[in-house]
């Protein structure tokens, strides 16, 4: 069965290559400019960072997406608004420099209005300084990136994504490094005696998050703009 799992997702971290582009070195482009992009204030914008985590995201949910934010506007220049470790603002060529060749996803909450912008851009305000959340909690005290967005668009009354169990999610090796390495911390499984990885991991199965793609996905948001080859929602 395992290894099952683990083949369709390598079949589906190949096929996520192939839709980027192939080589790192094809996928390399020129940052797309933000003025002939015409973004707005509270716009979505997904992007692909690898690594172990990054893996997982990819075959956990099919989607080449493993890091998103919302766009403010009104500075000097745009910036995202995301959960990085702390929850901060990056100017927006530098967070799309970050990404894989440079490839980014824009969304738009259909209908959106300032003030739906600004009371999102005021809730994530609140969390400015909180760290990464490396355990995927709902308890506020630290944010992953999709959670933020699903926070800060919930602020302005607008629900995005579908919450899924870590259990309902494609298992990967990828999924069971991380599991292996972090469940030792991982607080739900504190404090209870006797506790084991495999027990742990139930625990974790269980637990309710909310994915990148799944906010991508959603149809209240439409798009406006994606150097992805293909449509990666």
């Amino acid at each position: 069965m395992w290894r099952k799992i683990s083949l369709v997702a390598l079949i589906v971290v190949l096929a996520l290559g192939i839709i980027l582009g192939g080589s790192l070195a094809v996928m390399r482009m020129t940052p797309p400019d933000a003025k002939s992009i015409g973004i707005r204030n509270g716009d979505i914008i997904l992007q692909t960072i690898l690594g172990t985590q990054g893996m997982a995201i990819i075959a956990a949910s099919s989607s080449p997406y493993t890091h998103m934010g919302f766009i403010k506007t009104g500075g000097k220049e745009p910036v995202v608004v995301e959960a990085v470790g702390p929850v901060k603002e990056t100017p927006l060529t530098q967070w799309i420099s970050r990404g894989v060749g440079q490839r980014i996803t824009i969304l738009r909450l259909k209908g959106i209005t300032p003030e739906i912008a600004r009371k999102a851009a005021a809730t994530a305000k609140k969390h400015y300084g909180k760290p990464y959340d490396f355990y995927f909690l709902p308890d506020k005290k630290s944010f992953y990136c999709s959670e933020l967005v699903r926070e800060a668009y919930a602020g302005a009354g607008v629900t995005l994504g579908k919450l899924q169990k870590v259990g309902e999610l494609t298992k990967s090796s990828a999924m069971d490094t991380i599991i292996e390495q972090r469940w030792k911390y991982y607080p739900p499984c504190q404090g209870i005696t006797g506790i084991t990885m495999e027990k742990c991991r139930r625990i974790i199965m269980e637990q309710e998050l909310v994915t990148p793609a799944s906010i991508a996905r959603d149809p209240q948001l439409e798009p406006v703009f994606s150097n992805y080859p293909l449509d990666s929602r």
